[in-house]
């Protein structure tokens, strides 16, 4: 890597890590022992901030470009800022389907479609400069402003479509967020019906580390926290398992 400026990291499922700097966006496949640069194709060279979101997309936040999403490891770039207001985008956070972009001049910003509309949402926000943003295991955003300290978000981020109240129409197991994780996870899933849920966890060689469910479940969206503090470091896998359903997600624990 011939650029020392590094502004942000972002580690991907895959265990691909990408470094935004002051000349693009570098990829390292073996844990930053080498390095080579994502992508040409990206046409702003100043990167201020990066996010990976549970499908593997991967969106940088630059000075004076906006934002662009690469959909296969840095190769590709498009720009996504429809509605997006700001040029300069000092920090990117994902919390489920939300995408949020902290800017140096107006606030903050929300998408949920991979960052191809934004809008604003920046009520209660007094100090409209946002130098970093991050999402907790329960969902609520966190700003950290210039001169003003920290804000948070006066509700929780839920999905799009996990309106409460509402019956989902298949099962689906979520990938973990956030994904690496240190200590503690949150693994969403939905029920279309009632069921006998168990979610399980399990190290690369098939053994069971932990139940985090076995039990008799109504149908709806679903959350449990998995708290690794006495797992070691590595590649696990979870598991969820109804009536006529499983499925199998990878999680990474980095101490």
């Amino acid at each position: 890597m011939t650029n020392t400026y590094v502004r942000k990291f972002v580690l991907d499922a895959s265990g691909n890590l990408f470094a935004g700097t002051n000349g693009g966006v570098y990829l390292s496949t073996n844990n930053g022992t080498s390095w080579a640069k994502a992508s040409s194709s990206l046409m702003t060279t100043y990167v201020l901030s990066l996010a990976v979101d549970a499908p593997g997309n991967l969106f940088a936040g630059t000075c004076g470009d906006g934002i662009f999403l690469s959909t296969n490891s840095g190769i590709d770039w498009t720009t996504v800022n429809n509605g997006l207001t700001a040029t300069n985008v000092s920090s990117l956070a994902v919390s489920g389907t939300n995408l949020f972009a902290g800017t140096p001049s107006r606030g903050v910003f929300r998408s949920t479609d991979n960052g191809n509309n934004w809008s604003q949402i920046d009520t209660g926000l007094t100090i409209t400069y946002v130098h970093s943003l991050a999402i907790n295991s329960n969902g609520y955003v966190f700003a950290g402003t210039q001169g003003g300290g920290v804000f948070r978000s006066a509700q929780v981020t839920t999905a799009i479509d996990e309106v409460v109240g509402a019956i989902p129409k298949s099962n689906i197991l979520s990938q973990n967020y956030p994904n690496p994780f240190n200590p503690s996870t949150v693994i969403r899933y939905r029920l279309p019906v009632q069921s006998h849920v168990a979610l399980k966890v399990f190290n690369v060689f098939g053994q069971e580390v932990t139940t985090l469910v076995d039990e008799l479940q109504e149908p709806g969206y679903k959350s449990v926290v998995w708290n690794a503090r006495n797992a070691t470091s590595g590649i696990y896998f979870y598991r969820l398992q109804t009536s006529g359903f499983s499925e199998t997600r990878k999680v990474i624990l980095l101490r």
